[in-house]
């Protein structure tokens, strides 16, 4: 039965069919099959999303930390692509949040960092402000996920002035940055006329102990030749010392 069951969920996922889906667990538990875990319930989520039944997938959710086991931002992945289809999901979900809220029940965070990512990818900044700034009318707290998409956000839009906002509010909720903090606001930084910050939050994540990725040596490299910046070579002998393959774009350069 085991083997079974996680393909057909699968199948289930793929093609949006969650109502065979929810069928076949009802059925399932009625003759006693109890083995329920994440990589279960995450192909069932997909599946409510995929129809658009929200609230079906928040039950779902609720359902899964009743019985101790805890969503991962890739449960969650579905809610966040539902969303980022059009702005009218994003808006059309509050009026579902609140409904769930007003029946007694908890707002998942990972629900209000999908909103977030969506609106992000969406290129919305805005609206993503506007979720973060919810946060607390449903009890919940921003972790680094939260921030991380509002940061990636303001790398699109160039804008720092709210980057270093965020960042203080990252820091007073004493949420622990991670490296992909870091790579955003690195590429923040160098999206300004004046980007010495970038190498100044470099050599942070590296004192962290941060590996910095490839992209982050890229765009360093990019944005210093382009500036006849001399310190592209730092970065382009770092970035061979981590053993990054190097853009072909490199080759002009390369001494």
């Amino acid at each position: 039965m085991r083997a079974l069951v996680y393909p057909f969920f699968t199948t289930c996922a793929r093609h949006g069919l969650s109502d065979l889906a929810l069928d076949v667990m009802r059925v399932l538990r009625g003759i006693g099959v109890d083995i329920w875990y994440e990589h279960h319930y995450a192909p069932l989520v997909e599946a409510l999303c995929k129809d658009g039944k929200l609230k079906e997938a928040l039950q779902t959710l609720d359902s899964m930390r009743k019985q101790g086991i805890n969503p991962t931002r890739e449960t969650v992945r579905p809610f966040a692509e539902f969303l980022q289809q059009d702005v009218d999901h994003v808006d059309g979900v509050w009026q579902t949040l609140d409904q769930w809220l007003r029946e007694g029940n908890t707002v998942d965070p990972f629900i209000l960092n999908a909103i977030v990512q969506a609106s992000v990818s969406l290129d919305d900044l805005q609206r993503a402000v506007g979720a973060y700034k919810s946060f607390p009318d449903y009890s919940c707290k921003p972790n680094v996920e939260t921030f991380n998409a509002l940061l990636s956000g303001c790398v699109t839009a160039k804008h720092r002035e709210l980057g270093n906002k965020l960042l203080l509010d990252l820091k007073q909720a004493a949420v622990k940055p991670n490296d992909k903090t870091y790579e955003h606001i690195i590429l923040l930084c160098l999206t300004q006329p004046v980007y010495d910050d970038a190498f100044f939050y470099l050599e942070e994540m590296k004192t962290l102990k941060f590996i910095p990725s490839a992209r982050v040596y890229d765009a360093i490299i990019r944005v210093c030749v382009a500036a006849k910046d001399s310190r592209y070579s730092i970065a382009l002998a770092e970035m061979r010392h981590c053993g990054y393959a190097l853009s072909p774009s490199f080759a002009s350069i390369l001494v």
